[in-house]
């Protein structure tokens, strides 16, 4: 099932969409409760919300369209390799935004064939917001179309980025960091790689760079922002089997101030 036609991938769009929606919901009711942490180690965190919204997610998806899954919480559901058509699952990107309130998190589904995003949806429980799109048909945030920046020069544009937990953060690496940034306009770190990925695919940011990010992480956001018309490149990470390099931009021309 590597490739979908368009039946397929429509279904497969509202199947995205009904689990990241159940999902937020999920998270805003749990967010009225204590947090409940079930690790903090180093520079990550781990709460049981984050594992009550990817089981919601998975019995969605399982009923309405059962194929392999890749999850953050969970791992492996499933054969999957290069060829596999699978979903992708982040249930809550922005954990500890999330765990200290505030609203710049998301749940957030993709589905991938082949190695290449396919679709994704993204939801902003916080601001209600859900980002879709599917590469090759379009993309849309509540509805209405979406579409990249038209900016093209570093210095007119702002660059999303951040530091994924197991990075170093040692004084050679932040030097590196500052001498890979310092020609765009604005820096911007959010807390969330989907949501500046979907932040691309709006135009409200004009390119979101991150190494060693996982593939939950940025999956939905890849098919959106390539699908609103951005030039997504995804290489092999070093941190381990799913970690990439993702290079999102609204132009081209702005991938030459970071390869």
């Amino acid at each position: 099932m590597a490739l979908l036609d368009k039946s397929e991938r429509a279904h497969a769009l509202e199947a995205a969409v009904a689990a990241v929606k159940e999902a937020g919901r999920l998270l805003l009711e749990l967010r009225e409760e204590p947090i409940e942490v079930i690790s903090e180690e180093a520079y990550d965190i781990k709460l049981k919300a984050d594992q009550l919204a990817e089981a919601r997610i998975l019995e969605i998806l399982n009923e309405r369209m059962p194929l392999p899954v890749l999850t953050e919480e969970s791992g492996e559901h499933g054969v999957l390799d290069d060829t596999a058509c699978m979903w992708v699952v982040d249930p809550l990107d922005g954990t500890f935004n999330y765990s200290r309130g505030m609203p710049l998190c998301c749940s957030s589904v993709g589905l991938w064939a082949g190695g290449e995003p396919v679709l994704g949806a993204i939801y902003d429980f916080f601001r209600d917001e859900l980002f879709t799109g599917v590469v090759g048909e379009g993309a849309w945030r509540n509805g209405e179309a979406i579409r990249v920046s038209g900016i093209r020069e570093p210095l007119r544009a702002s660059l999303a980025t951040g530091f994924p937990h197991q990075q170093a953060k040692d004084d050679g690496s932040l030097r590196a960091f500052v001498g890979q940034v310092q020609d765009f306009k604005k820096i911007r770190m959010l807390g969330t790689a989907a949501l500046m990925g979907a932040y691309v695919a709006c135009g409200w940011l004009d390119m979101y760079v991150e190494k060693d990010v996982w593939l939950w992480d940025i999956a939905a956001a890849a098919a959106i922002a390539r699908a609103a018309g951005a030039v997504v490149e995804i290489r092999p990470g070093r941190a381990g089997r799913w970690a990439c390099e993702l290079i999102c931009a609204a132009q081209r021309e702005l991938m030459a101030a970071i390869t």
